[in-house]
């Protein structure tokens, strides 16, 4: 039952030639959207580190102690470490790696903590610093 070359036998090949294709591109196509999602959360904690950024540097600016709290929304996977022995740096990570990081006007002193989903700190003034808490 083969009538001519782009009959019956052309249309089964078109269609073969054209699922190879779309199989070739899902995979970059794919690997894009999760390039795009990880830099939208990499953006989004940058922007909290920002903003850490910013209240701490207002908490410093007042006098010794002084104290305020601040509620910080970390997205999945995504994590703030700051104080410790680089106590002028705000590490931003995303699943356990260090992603980028910020400099500090004012040091952070006390152990280094790990801030990770939705908390709440205190932050208060000291004299050779700011301190951050959990809570």
């Amino acid at each position: 039952m083969i009538r001519s070359r782009e009959g019956v036998i052309g249309l089964p090949l078109k269609l073969t030639v054209s699922f190879m294709i779309l199989a070739l591109m899902v995979p970059p196509i794919m690997s894009s959207v999760g390039d795009i999602q990880d830099g939208m959360d990499e953006e989004r904690m940058v922007s909290c580190a920002r903003d850490l950024a910013d209240r701490l540097e207002a908490v410093g600016s007042k006098g010794p102690g002084y104290r305020t709290w601040h509620q910080i929304d970390i997205p999945d996977g995504g994590g703030l470490s700051l104080g410790g022995e680089e106590g002028y740096i705000i590490r931003i990570l995303m699943n356990g790696e260090q992603v980028d990081r910020l400099l500090l006007a004012r040091p952070v002193i006390g152990e280094e903590t790990l801030l990770t989903g939705s908390v709440m700190v205190e932050i208060s003034n000291a004299t050779e610093g700011v301190s951050v808490r959990g809570i």
